[in-house]
């Protein structure tokens, strides 16, 4: 039975009430096909038998009495007319009677009982006819054969038509009674039947109820474990119906659920651990960035010392330049003007020195420079490794480090920014430190020839045209020392630029690392909600 399907259950159910219907109507149809024969018996037989049997005693009887009238009552001759036509029509009754009743006979018993009347009319005929001929003639002779003959047979008769009435009516009876037992037990076979029905109904239901909830009951029960978390619970019916289905189909999606629950679980440990490489490398970034913006304001800091270094040093330049020119001009006006040329080699020689000074300076800060921009090289180079280690971190979180993967690619595309600008300015630096040092090469010959100068100028006299060209060769050299803190300024000024592109790209970097900790943040509320969320489910292992 357990290997029926619910279907072959409910068919099987359904033929069963059916069969016991079906029985139940053709008992019925039985029942009630004796009923019809009953009645059909009652209308063809008794009842005309008893109709018949009844008409024909009440025939004999006014036969009889219209005979004993015409004896004993009447004297007149209409009276007499009229019963001897009245006598004429019961016997004409009577013998229609007979002739029908003859036709209603089924059983035996009814024939004897009709012959026995019939002998007894056709022996009562002849009597009343030879009464009715002597009649008219004399009453006494009448009277006597009427008392003497026609009353014995008529008597006789009147038993024998008694007698037919009784069996016609016990026939009735009994016919009466057949179709009310017949009645009575197609009742009671309706009733069983209904009642046989009724319980192969019930048990059929309760058979077809038991194969559903009974299952039933055992899938809610688990259902009601696996809501509150318990995915071990597994259907265990043994059924080979639709129930077995939904147990196969049941059991499967558990497992399934059980599989996705526990990946979700792994994938939560994993989204967690890698949140939290992601966050302690977006704070190893953050303090690089911060140490980047230091560094990027102490070189701007520099870099801006450098600048007024180098205008200070081109304004003085300027004012050797015109220092030297007032001396070629001293230098022509002869002997009259070397005491004022001594003044100003003296001058010239004091310029010299602060230039020397000055470009000692800005050689130092060149250096500094320098150490400067290997620090930003190093930082970048660490913030390119860097991002691209958050890269692979986010790459490993899968969708949810998707946001923070393109941090990081931005994070190191600042950083190759930062690799370029440092670059330009180390090329700037080497520029500045080459046209320093080509400018301290300037000064050293330029002090070698004022000493020189100043000499020719203690010894005077036939020196002056020496001093004169001297001077004179000094001016080229000035216009270069000139160029040359010309083109310092210029990269000290470009030097300025780069630093202020470099401070707004650590700007830049360090905004960016403030969003990817913004964003670390919320993956990691994510990561533990889904941390939460998947930890109240219990998985087989």
């Amino acid at each position: 039975m357990k290997q029926w399907t619910i279907r072959q259950r409910i068919l099987c159910s359904f033929g069963i009430v059916l069969i016991v219907m079906l029985a139940m109507a053709i008992v019925t149809f039985e029942q009630l096909g004796g009923i019809d024969r009953n009645a059909k018996s009652q209308q063809q037989d008794s009842m005309p038998g008893l109709y018949y049997a009844t008409a024909m005693r009440a025939a004999w009887f006014e036969n009889y009495s219209v005979t004993q009238r015409l004896i004993y009552v009447d004297a007149d001759p209409d009276t007499v007319k009229r019963d001897t036509s009245r006598l004429q029509e019961t016997q004409q009754t009577l013998q229609k009677l007979l002739n029908d009743y003859s036709a209603t006979i089924f059983r035996d018993v009814d024939r004897d009982l009709f012959n026995d009347f019939r002998q007894q009319q056709a022996q009562y005929v002849p009597i009343q006819a030879s009464l009715l001929s002597v009649l008219p003639g004399s009453k006494d002779n009448a009277a006597r054969i009427f008392n003497t003959q026609l009353t014995p047979i008529w008597e006789t008769g009147r038993l024998s038509v008694r007698k037919l009435v009784d069996n016609n009516k016990s026939y009735a009876d009994e016919s009466a009674e057949s179709i009310r037992g017949s009645v009575e037990a197609t009742r009671i076979v309706l009733l069983v039947m209904l009642l046989l029905a009724a319980a192969v109904a019930v048990l059929s239901g309760y058979w077809l109820l038991r194969a559903v909830t009974t299952p039933m009951a055992k899938v809610l029960q688990v259902v009601d474990v696996m809501r509150t978390g318990d995915l071990t619970q597994r259907l265990q019916l043994n059924r080979a119906d639709e129930i077995g289905a939904l147990e196969a189909g049941f059991n499967r999606m558990t497992d399934e659920l059980t599989a996705l629950v526990g990946q979700a679980q792994k994938s939560a440990v994993q989204v967690t651990t890698s949140v939290t490489e992601i966050a302690a490398t977006s704070r190893e970034q953050q303090a690089t960035a911060n140490e980047t913006a230091a560094t990027t304001t102490e070189i701007g800091a520099t870099s801006r010392e450098i600048f007024a270094t180098s205008r200070d040093l081109l304004r003085t330049m300027n004012e050797v330049s015109e220092v030297a020119g007032q001396s070629a001009a001293l230098a022509g006006t002869g002997h009259a003007g070397l005491a004022r040329m001594e003044e100003t080699m003296r001058l010239v020689m004091e310029a010299a020195g602060s230039v020397n000074a000055k470009l000692a300076i800005l050689n130092e800060k060149a250096s500094n420079i320098n150490q400067v921009v290997a620090t930003i090289t190093k930082v970048a180079d660490q913030t390119n490794l860097l991002s691209l280690n958050a890269a692979i971190e986010a790459e490993k979180a899968g969708e949810y480090g998707r946001g923070f993967a393109v941090v990081a690619t931005e994070i190191r595309r600042l950083a190759d920014q930062t690799a370029v600008a440092t670059y330009d300015i180390e090329q700037m630096v080497k520029e500045i430190q080459s046209a320093v040092a080509a400018g301290v090469m300037g000064m050293d010959k330029f002090s070698e020839e004022v000493r020189r100068g100043m000499l020719d100028v203690q010894n005077v006299g036939g020196h002056l045209t020496q001093i004169i060209q001297q001077v004179q060769q000094l001016a080229p050299r000035f216009s270069m020392v000139n160029e040359g803190m010309q083109t310092q300024a210029t990269g000290a000024e470009q030097i300025t630029q780069a630093l202020t592109q470099l401070s707004e790209a650590a700007q830049q970097t360090a905004e960016s690392l403030r969003q990817s900790t913004q964003a670390i943040d919320d993956l990691t509320h994510v990561a533990n909600s889904l941390r939460t969320g998947v930890s109240r489910f219990k998985v087989m292992a």
